[in-house]
């Protein structure tokens, strides 16, 4: 199953407009889309009988039948229908949604761009697209409508190694006294301190993974809509993300950062430097991995750094990371509702105990 978001189901939106008259057939197949995507559906086979079984529907009495065959009633069914358009859509009428209905594959739903989503169906409303970035797809399934996009795949691979670390972390501890013998389940001890180095790398990589993510999906929509978040976009930063998003990534992290604050901080300035000291040693032991010599490290140095990855080097990159991502979030979004990759972020954030400041 692809990884997606699940899109909220509140927030205030601009009403849409459902009030044009529609058939009985029409109407039930509104509602069984609007159900699809609120996640109301249990499978595919479910959506397929009912799809089929409003192709039946001739009447509104027929209509109150299948209503009460799901278990509610017919007029509780069509306000949910109409308060989930009214939050979650605009300009976005029972037809579209029965045009979506028999457009959506059984087995397959649908996956799309979500501005090519709105051009051949509706608008999403403010409230739900001010949470997900410019360049998110949008997939549909029976577990609803949600969003995709690069950041939510480094940001779930953390979010469930993380846990999981902190587990073989716990099962370790008594075995790293200064009393323990060594010669005690030496097997156990090897496959955990296997499963807790596995763990740190897959959080190291995935730490720089979102970084960069974050940063070219920010040039990206800076190209396409001149803003990033709140802030328009000025020349000079325009044509860096035209032209150097391939950077290296301490000076792509020094021009947004300089941007983003309106000059008060920049890549020197922490948690951005720490990222790039810390962690890039790290990451770069992972990624190209060598014991020769490189410009910036002594001969065999990357084969050290790479057999130093533990829990504590993780957490401090999920620190450094997902400080970065805030600091930056908080900036470009001043005033509105926290995306989805910044409350996530700050979620991870809490719970590896640190403080990107």
């Amino acid at each position: 199953m692809a990884a997606n978001i699940e899109i909220p189901n509140g927030g205030s939106a601009t009403q849409s407009q459902v009030s044009v008259p529609v058939t009985a057939q029409t109407w039930m197949k509104a509602l069984v889309m609007s159900r699809l995507l609120m996640g109301d559906i249990s499978s595919w086979a479910a959506f397929e009988n009912e799809r089929k079984t409003a192709d039946q529907i001739t009447n509104r009495r027929t209509a109150r039948s299948v209503s009460s065959q799901i278990g509610r009633g017919y007029r509780e069914l069509s306000q949910e229908v109409k308060s989930f358009i009214a939050k979650n859509f605009v300009r976005c009428e029972y037809a579209d949604l029965a045009r979506l209905c028999d457009a959506v594959q059984v087995g397959a739903g649908m996956s799309l761009r979500l501005d090519e989503f709105e051009k051949q169906f509706f608008p999403l409303s403010g409230s739900v697209k001010g949470r997900y970035p410019f360049y998110a797809h949008i997939h549909i399934s029976p577990y609803g409508l949600r969003f995709e996009f690069p950041e939510h795949h480094f940001l779930r691979d953390m979010e469930t190694s993380f846990p999981e670390l902190l587990e073989a972390r716990s099962s370790l501890a008594g075995f790293r006294g200064p009393d323990f013998d060594a010669r005690r389940e030496p097997d156990l001890v090897a496959g955990l301190v296997a499963r807790e180095k596995f763990l740190s790398r897959s959080i190291v990589s995935a730490t720089f993974s979102l970084l960069e993510a974050f940063l070219s999906g920010l040039f990206f929509t800076a190209i396409h809509t001149n803003a990033i978040g709140q802030r328009a976009c000025n020349e000079e930063f325009l044509r860096f993300a035209g032209t150097k998003e391939s950077a290296p990534l301490r000076d792509r992290i020094d021009r947004v950062v300089r941007f983003a604050s309106d000059g008060a901080q920049n890549g020197g300035d922490e948690p951005f430097r720490a990222f790039i000291e810390v962690g890039k040693r790290y990451r770069d032991a992972i990624h190209h991995t060598t014991p020769f010599q490189r410009k910036d490290i002594e001969p065999g140095g990357r084969l050290t750094a790479l057999y130093e990855i533990d829990g504590e080097i993780a957490l401090r990159c999920i620190v450094l990371s997902c400080g970065t991502i805030l600091r930056i979030s908080e900036w470009i979004n001043p005033d509105s509702t926290e995306t989805d990759i910044a409350a996530r972020s700050r979620e991870l954030l809490r719970k590896a105990g640190g403080s990107p400041r």
